[in-house]
């Protein structure tokens, strides 16, 4: 019995003494604990922990209280203010640019100078930080898989580059270059289920210890990837794109050195590593823990994903009234207002056309908005509430229909016409709208061909 018991544990035994035998370049070793402090804990572990806490359901009120102390608060507030003469404001914007961003960043390399050099001092004597490098190992494989399949089952589910009617007539010059990546990607949701099942496969290979260095390498291509577009398209994802392409580089290091050397010619021994925990028992829990832990991200990002994809995705309802509806005809108290474009009087700040200002095309696309495009061709949407019941439409200032724009009446006299009678800016309003054939758009009626005679560049 003793002896089975001793047979059992000599592999970490022998790590141990393997572990105790090396010992790191004093550089490195600092280098490591800096490292550790920026990477592992200020940003994957803070990433991680959001991550965890989303999933659990934890109000997102409380994630955000979470995300502004995990960003050093006080000591970032008062390094915007002080040195860069900025506000810190932490509100969700959906941009992962904001100055808070990028000023916490800062902050966080700031106190890891000081956090590095008492670790220093007090560590001195150690040879190295084996076993910790493989736990930092371990926290960004899971930080790294936690994003990817985030960003992953979004485009599964196609949701993050959804399609929008708007997109259709809004003219090339006028769109973002983000508007469009988003555009162009949103045309084929093959392609962007395709982008979206590559982050999946190298976040669920990340998952299982086995299996996590070719996770590693395939996460540097997705990673590189995205990175580049958002680079190339200024989409505000930069720097936590940046984040996760260095957590693919650091996981892939070891193993894209091995295959470098393979290539050259080199002989290369089996890849070793140290035991995370000191008994194979532990290990084995450890390895199951791993497991059921990337089991629950993925159910937990699954579902976040799905949820997203009937509400705001492709798969969300349609406005009752969907389709892009040309305005033929335009009146106000009677006096038809003709097509005319008079760009010596553009349109207000306000972002609401006046009376006088006759639209040029309606767009009906989701059940709470509506989109106006103006004879300039710009674009400007509204929270709208449509009942059908009544045959309404309310314009808003707010989702909650509180400062109320316009109220028309509609109705419907052929399934391609639509009247709107109402008041707007306070005088009597008469549209026709006639909706528009959306097969007359290659975009969207150009569909597949495996032969073709000569490019269609229409």
């Amino acid at each position: 019995m003793v002896t089975g018991v001793v047979a059992h544990r000599e592999p970490v035994v022998d790590d141990i003494e393997r572990e105790a035998e090396q010992r790191w370049h004093p550089a490195v070793r600092v280098l490591f604990r800096f490292g550790f402090v920026v990477v592992g804990v200020g940003m994957a572990g803070v990433w991680l922990l959001h991550a965890l806490l989303r999933t659990l359901g934890v109000p997102q009120e409380m994630v955000s209280e979470v995300a502004e102390w995990t960003a050093l608060h006080p000591l970032t507030d008062w390094i915007g203010t002080q040195i860069f003469d900025v506000r810190i404001d932490y509100t969700v914007t959906g941009s992962g640019d904001t100055a808070a961003k990028w000023v916490a960043v800062l902050t966080l390399l700031l106190v890891a100078v000081p956090v590095t050099v008492s670790w220093t001092v007090l560590d001195r004597h150690r040879p190295n930080y084996t076993r910790l490098y493989e736990w930092f190992r371990l926290l960004l494989r899971f930080s790294l898989a936690s994003a990817l399949l985030l960003y992953g089952m979004i485009k599964v589910l196609p949701t993050q580059m959804s399609f929008n009617l708007e997109r259709l007539v809004e003219p090339f010059g006028h769109m973002s270059p983000m508007a469009v990546l988003w555009a162009q990607s949103s045309l084929s949701e093959p392609y962007e289920m395709a982008l979206g099942a590559a982050e999946v496969v190298a976040a669920l290979l990340l998952i299982l210890p086995v299996t996590a260095g070719l996770g590693s390498v395939l996460a540097v291509i997705v990673a590189l990837q995205v990175l580049l577009m958002n680079l190339a398209f200024d989409v505000p994802v930069k720097l936590f794109a940046l984040q996760l392409f260095l957590y693919a580089t650091v996981l892939a290091a070891p193993d894209v050195i091995r295959v470098v050397r393979t290539l050259l010619g080199h002989a290369v021994e089996a890849r070793t590593s140290t035991s995370l925990l000191p008994t194979v028992r532990g290990n084995r829990i450890l390895s199951a823990a791993q497991v059921l832990l990337g089991v629950w991200l993925l159910g937990a990002m699954t579902v976040e994903a799905y949820d997203g994809w009937h509400t705001y995705g492709n798969a969300r309802p349609k406005s009752p009234l969907y389709g892009i509806w040309n305005v033929t005809e335009y009146s106000i108290a009677g006096e038809q207002v003709p097509a005319l474009v008079d760009f010596r009087e553009p349109p207000s700040n306000s972002g609401m056309p006046s009376a006088n200002e006759r639209f040029r095309r309606i767009i009906f696309d989701i059940p709470q908005g509506m989109t106006v495009q103006r004879l300039d061709d710009s674009l400007v949407s509204f929270p709208a509430r449509i009942d059908t019941d009544q045959h309404t439409i309310t314009l808003s200032k707010d989702t909650a229909h509180q400062w109320k724009l316009a109220t028309f009446s509609y109705a419907r006299p052929q399934s391609d016409r639509l009247i709107l009678d109402g008041v707007l800016g306070g005088r009597p309003v008469r549209m026709q709208l006639d909706q528009v054939d959306l097969g007359q758009f290659p975009a969207v009626s150009r569909g597949f061909h495996w032969v073709q005679a000569t490019p269609y560049f229409r």
